[in-house]
């Protein structure tokens, strides 16, 4: 067998990590900085039941390397909120169907399918006329409504709870990126955008956080996706999160407190259609051009869109496991 180079395997390796998925919302920086946010608002009892709760998941070990003792709590919860995407490259797991029996089970982590389609919920509109798909169950909307159910049932094991914690840390903020909300469909896309990922983007700038290897040396996103999934940053490191998380502006106190997923997501259809397909943004796959003023107003809507994720995320966290 004919031996590669450490360095010829090091690019291979490097531009594999280099592509994206097509169900991320937010990079792990975005979500992270979502738990930092909800973590400030969890009551006392909250934070201890849900510290117990992730220590059952079988990578709470590789969360807290290196984080102190008294900062272990803290750092799990924040890294927990990205374990649904980290499934997606770990081999153990394995590539499901939406159509499968076992599509919306909730048995715990015996569970070894990833479930992609969890992530998301694309709510269909057209600006031209293309017929309209609705999207199949199950999906994000289903399964944060079972999943909080569940959370709260006095009958359910710990593992199933703990399982269901770090999806929901997960897919509320997921569906707080407008674009796991929405499918544009049009002439170019009549099976629709997928939440803008067939949507091609250009010069737009890097992302202000980067310490990502899986994107950080390939330059800026390219899909429009990609562009709101790292708004805000791209990287692992859980103190630059939660030091952006501190900076973010405070959301409406009467938004925050909805409890109804139903709502977020119709928040973010609407959002996705009055704030990102909108110019320089047109019909089709482009590519269309960024300009400053839209990377601006895309950075502030991110950013509302993370501070008001992560307090929904503490009340519903509170309504469940802190009483």
């Amino acid at each position: 067998m004919r031996k590669m180079s450490l360095g010829s395997l090091a690019l291979i390796t490097l531009a594999s990590l280099a592509v994206p998925s097509t169900v991320l919302a937010w990079d792990d920086f975005g979500h992270m900085e979502v738990a930092a946010v909800a973590f400030k608002h969890l009551k006392t009892k909250t934070k201890a039941r849900v510290a117990a709760l992730l220590k059952l998941n079988p990578r709470y070990g590789n969360w807290i390397v290196g984080a102190s003792e008294s900062a272990r709590e803290r750092v799990a919860f924040l890294r927990a909120a990205t374990w649904a995407d980290a499934i997606k490259s770990d081999g153990q797991y394995r590539q499901d169907k939406q159509t499968d029996p076992t599509a919306a089970q909730n048995i715990g982590y015996s569970d070894l399918s990833r479930h992609g389609y969890w992530h998301y919920v694309d709510l269909p509109f057209s600006p031209d006329g293309t017929p309209l798909e609705q999207p199949k169950p199950p999906n994000a909307a289903t399964q944060i409504a079972a999943f909080r159910v569940a959370l709260s049932a006095p009958g359910t094991t710990d593992e199933v709870k703990s399982y269901d914690l770090v999806w929901l840390l997960h897919l509320v903020g997921d569906v707080h990126q407008p674009l796991h909300c929405a499918s544009r469909f049009d002439a170019e896309d009549p099976g629709g955008d997928q939440g803008g990922n067939t949507v091609k983007v250009t010069g737009n700038s890097q992302t202000p956080v980067c310490d990502d290897p899986r994107f950080c040396p390939f330059g800026p996103p390219d899909k429009l996706h990609s562009f709101y999934d790292a708004i805000t940053g791209s990287g692992y490191a859980t103190d630059l999160p939660a030091k952006a998380a501190a900076a973010l502006p405070k959301p409406d106190p009467q938004k925050a407190a909805i409890r109804d997923e139903q709502i977020w997501i119709q928040e973010g259809f609407a959002l996705a259609q009055s704030a990102i397909y909108v110019a320089p943004i047109g019909i089709g796959r482009g590519p269309f051009t960024i300009t400053p003023a839209y990377q601006a107003a895309a950075t502030q809507l991110g950013q509302q869109r993370i501070a008001l994720a992560g307090v929904r995320l503490a009340n519903l966290l509170n309504d469940s496991l802190g009483k």
